[in-house]
Formats: structure tokens, C-alpha cells, sequence
């Protein structure tokens, strides 16, 4: 089956599930809860549909798909924000599976360890995740969360968690670039998220009216919406990149370039979305918001887009510098053969 028509499907089944059941309402019980264990119906049943191990290889139980054919149900994830880790934990079971390791069934989130602590890491999700795959210097681990302490940031589910060392296991060295694989991840769900911001505000600045007309009718207005649509789909665009890189030679790459777009446009997009919408926009009653926090948050996870520019600008230079380096070779021998011939 071609790779765009898995992607079809699993977006719509993904759509179809989640408009059903991870509603605005939904999300905020989970926020509010903020504990290992909330909103398991709804995981559970992902898990039932194989959205989970749509990345694990056949021959060890899963779909065997590429990341790029999950493109659409990763943006599905974020457009309506999701609070459970799903898109990690869909590459935290294809990574687990080709380690040889029985992945855990709940809730697995990536995250990179603290530098100056040990057993210790920021983890998105962390308040709800059962496990995750963490990386530190010394190579990466899987950790169970069940005896570890929590610390809490502010009203979102991502926590600083610390763990004893008898909770991590050790994974092969075959296992690795957790950080460009959360970013890749991120920068998907992200451009789900600002898709649906776009919609949002544009649909409310078409129903509200001001001096007799939708405020959508304003010139000034329609240029702040053609800037969060430029925005938007480059992000979609350079997520879809990403995804389709996964598993390449160019995957740390393309993962940066996803992650740099779509942090660079997360607060364009969610100060554009609330300028329009104004007041109403910052309520807590308004959908708005449960998208907005989580793209200020996301837009610093797995690393910001200055930390990603970085990726992209060495790999630039190293590449040129390949190329440079080729060329003076080929002068070098031409005239090597012509003092030769001489």
C-alpha cells in the first residue's frame, strides 16, 4: 500500500477517534488531575487501534510503517492536544522492539538527563508517563516511573523527575538520538497545533462583528492571518520533511530543520492567534489556550530554535567544506598531470 494512503487512513481513523474522544473537556480533566493513570480510556484505546505500534516492525508485532506515513495522525495528536506522550511512545516501542526489549504498555515519554544531576531529567508528559527513554552521557536507559519523585512546572504535565538507579535499564548502544527523535515528534504535533490555532482564530474573527462587518473583512486583520498561514504551513511542510528523513542518513538533520520551523513560528502563531482574538482568547473557558501554553512550552523542549539553527549551520559549513575540499583535490591533479605532461 502506497505511503500517502496509509497516511490518509490513519488519519482519518485518528481523527475519528479523537474527536470523539479527546475533547476540550477531556483535556482539562487530564491537566486537572495531572497523575500517572489519567485518561487511560482513551490511551487504551489508541493502543487497541495500533496507532501505537504503527512504527514497530512486523516480525515483532507492529505495522512496520515508516514515520512519514504517520505524518497526518501525529498533526491529528496535536490538533487536539493530546495530553498523553502517544507520538514519543510510538518511537519509544519501535526503538524498544528493534533493541530486543518488551516494551512497557502504558505511557513513554523521551527526555534527555540533567548534566549536573544523576537519575534525574525534564521530561514532557512526565506527570503522565509510566516510563520513558531517557539519554544521558553515558548512553540512554529505559527508566520506570513508578517509584520516582515528581516536581511538578507550573499548570502543564511536564515535570522534573527523579528516579533511584535500580529503575533504569540499560539500553543497547544501537539505541540512540533520543533528542533529535523527541524534537522530530515535537516539531509534528506542533504543526497540528498551530493548524488548529489558525482555524480557530480565523474562524472567530469571521463571526464577530465590528462597525457592521466580520472583523475577517479588515484588511489589517486579513494580513496578520496571511502571516499565521505562511507560518503554519511552513511548519507542516518542514515537519513533513522531518518525518520523512526518520530512519535516514539525514534524520539528525532534517529533525533540526522541523524543530528550528516550528519553534521559530510557535509564538508567532500563538501571539498572532491571541491579538485577534483579544480578551476572549486568554480566558480560560476559551479553547484557545489549551494549544497556545503548549506551544510556548513546546517551542523549548528537546532544545529551541537557536539550538537547532546551530545543527543546521555546522552541518552547512562541514558540507561545504567537503565540497571545497573535492574541488581543490580535482585542481591539485590537474595540475599534477599537466606538470607531468610537461
Amino acid at each position: 500500500m502506497e505511503e500517502n494512503t496509509m497516511d490518509d487512513m490513519l488519519t482519518e481513523s485518528a481523527e475519528n477517534v479523537l474527536a470523539q474522544c479527546c475533547t476540550p473537556q477531556f483535556v482539562r480533566t487530564v491537566e486537572a488531575a495531572r497523575e500517572r493513570g489519567a485518561g487511560r480510556d482513551l490511551w487504551d484505546q489508541l493502543d487497541a487501534l495500533g496507532f501505537l505500534d504503527a512504527l514497530v516492525p512486523e516480525d515483532k508485532g507492529g505495522s512496520g510503517l515508516r514515520l512519514a506515513a504517520t505524518t497526518g495522525a501525529l498533526f491529528a495528536f496535536g490538533a487536539h492536544a493530546l495530553p498523553l506522550p502517544a507520538a514519543h511512545t510510538m518511537i519509544a516501542r519501535d526503538l524498544l522492539a528493534r533493541a530486543g526489549v518488551e516494551a512497557p504498555r502504558g505511557p513513554i515519554a523521551l527526555a534527555l538527563a540533567h548534566a549536573s544531576r544523576h537519575g534525574a531529567a525534564f521530561v514532557p508528559y512526565g506527570l503522565v508517563a509510566d516510563a520513558i527513554i531517557v539519554e544521558t552521557a553515558d548512553g540512554v536507559s529505559l527508566v520506570s516511573l513508578a517509584a520516582a519523585e515528581v516536581q511538578a512546572h507550573g499548570d502543564s504535565l511536564d515535570a522534573t523527575l527523579t528516579w533511584p538507579a535500580h529503575a533504569a535499564r540499560a539500553l543497547p548502544s544501537t539505541v540512540r538520538g533520543v533528542a533529535e527523535l523527541g524534537a522530530l515528534a515535537t516539531a509534528a504535533t506542533m504543526a497540528g497545533a498551530m493548524q488548529r490555532v489558525f482555524d480557530m482564530t480565523l474562524g472567530y474573527v469571521n463571526e464577530r462583528q465590528q462597525f457592521g462587518r466580520s472583523l475577517g473583512k479588515f484588511q489589517a486583520v486579513q494580513q496578520q492571518l496571511s502571516v499565521m498561514a505562511e507560518h503554519v504551513a511552513a511548519t507542516r511542510v518542514a515537519a513533513q520533511l522531518g518525518c520523512a528523513g526518520h530512519g535516514t542518513s539525514e534524520q539528525r538533520l532534517a529533525a533540526a530543520i522541523a524543530k528550528a520551523r516550528a519553534s521559530r513560528a510557535a509564538p508567532l502563531v500563538a501571539n498572532g492567534a491571541h491579538a485577534l482574538t483579544g480578551a476572549m482568547g486568554i480566558t480560560a473557558e476559551f479553547d484557545l489556550q489549551l494549544h497556545t501554553r503548549r506551544l510556548h512550552a513546546q517551542r523549548l523542549q528537546y532544545g529551541s530554535e537557536s539550538y537547532w539553527d546551530e545543527v543546521v549551520g555546522t552541518h552547512a559549513i562541514d558540507r561545504w567544506s567537503s565540497v571545497a575540499a573535492g574541488v581543490v583535490g580535482i585542481f591539485d591533479a590537474l595540475d599534477e598531470a599537466a606538470g607531468a605532461a610537461s
